[in-house]
């Protein structure tokens, strides 16, 4: 079903203008018909069932219910490069994130200025939204802004881990934390680079678990989706069990 997201709060029987950008993507791109229906999201909350009017008009017409989060999952994520970083904004988003906390540490590659960092929030935030109706999300990915290994400690959760590729104990695997079925993460990934060695004490000092994510060295990009993975299969299986 093809969705959107609308800043406004909603109610049925209630007639609705679309941004001009997600009007042209649902009336000019995907040629929605009238007799179609489509998911309409609030971000104040609520979903919805609509029809299309003449664009840029939608027509709301029952409320469908929306079950409460009860999961959270937070991604703190170093800044690499734009076309991987992005990459993996998009997947994240795929796999359930919560929120997403770009920082920027020691041996990042990528350094942003000021306004870098406006412009690519605002890009950041475009591609989280895209992904969110591309994958029938009923709310949308939290993005912070870029933040300092140091300011990580701002986030955490019932289970907070950092990968670490320098994590050589087996019992130490990603898995063995999620055993214990948290009812939030937060998930620490480094740049290209690794973490410097006094970032890893810093973050075991805010209670941060350095855990493997296996034998092998990923790319930064894939090990924040090898985790996510990871967390996303043991909350499945653990609700299973209940």
């Amino acid at each position: 079903m093809k969705q959107v997201f609308v800043d406004s709060l909603c109610s049925v029987d209630q007639r609705i203008m679309l941004d001009e950008k997600q009007a042209h993507h649902l009336f000019d791109v995907l040629r929605t018909e009238k007799k179609e229906t489509i998911k309409v999201v609030s971000k104040k909350g609520g979903a919805f069932l609509a029809h299309p009017l003449q664009k840029p008009y939608i027509y709301i017409f029952d409320e469908i219910e929306v079950p409460n989060k009860l999961f959270h999952v937070t991604l703190c994520c170093a800044l690499i490069k734009q076309d991987k970083f992005e990459w993996m904004l998009q997947k994240a988003c795929e796999l359930g994130v919560s929120r997403i906390v770009p920082f920027d540490s020691r041996f990042c590659v990528v350094k942003l200025d000021e306004q870098k960092k406006m412009k690519k929030y605002e890009r950041w935030n475009q591609i989280l939204l895209d992904a969110c109706k591309q994958c029938n999300r009923n709310d949308l990915v939290m993005l912070e802004p870029v933040q300092t290994v140091e300011s990580l400690r701002n986030y955490q959760a019932s289970c907070n881990m950092v990968c670490y590729e320098k994590q050589f104990d087996p019992s130490m695997h990603i898995a063995s934390c999620l055993k214990k079925d948290p009812k939030s993460v937060t998930i620490v990934i480094g740049p290209e680079g690794g973490f410097d060695v006094n970032e890893i004490d810093m973050l075991e000092d805010d209670h941060f678990i350095p855990v493997s994510l296996g034998k092998r060295i990923l790319r930064a990009e894939t090990a924040a989706i090898y985790a996510l993975s990871c967390i996303d299969y043991q909350h499945a299986m653990s609700r299973e069990d209940k």
